[in-house]
């Protein structure tokens, strides 16, 4: 009896040895996955929820995370839509997860949802890493690294004899694009 005593009981340890062993590797396998994410994976989580933002400037807009691209997030807050490259976030926080990832490559930049806008010959404001409002116009060209807005007054359409001047605005100075109405 006593050896199968002594036998039941190194089973038992053997047992335990091994399910210690299962969970640490399975805590090394979560450890090894969370270290693979990217800012992009862990917000497209969040996607149709509410998000509080951060931006370099210490402004903090809330709203919708209603879109992501590569390198950009859609804030939607207010009727308004705002696009934000990821590089003017100092952090976001959310309270729930939304839709959950979508499983399509995001090919779409931060230059290239701009030239959208310039197609669209849109009016944006364009708000700066230091919290200040650096145009209001017409996006007139996107260049590799730069905006190009017309400068004209609210109420007028961007026609030769409206614009009063243009302002170039390299997009290291960019924190958020505004359409205006």
């Amino acid at each position: 009896m006593r050896w199968e005593s002594l036998f039941a009981d190194l089973e038992a340890q053997f047992e335990a040895d091994s399910a210690r062993n299962r969970i640490s590797e399975v805590q090394e396998i979560v450890r090894i996955e969370r270290a693979r994410q990217t800012m992009l994976q862990r917000l497209e989580r969040h996607l149709g929820t509410r998000v509080d933002l951060q931006l370099l400037g210490a402004e903090r807009p809330s709203g919708e995370l209603s879109a992501i691209g590569r390198d950009w997030l859609m804030l939607a807050h207010a009727g308004r839509e705002e696009l934000i490259p990821f590089r003017a976030l100092a952090w976001w926080r959310g309270l729930e997860a939304g839709r959950g990832p979508e499983t399509r490559q995001r090919r779409v930049g931060f230059s290239q949802a701009l030239r959208m806008l310039v197609r669209d010959r849109a009016r944006v404001g364009i708000g700066g890493i230091d919290g200040q409002l650096l145009a209001t116009g017409t996006l007139d060209q996107v260049g590799q690294d730069f905006v190009e807005v017309a400068l004209h007054e609210q109420d007028e359409f961007r026609r030769g004899p409206a614009v009063l001047g243009r302002s170039l605005i390299p997009f290291s100075a960019i924190a958020r694009v505004r359409r205006e109405e």
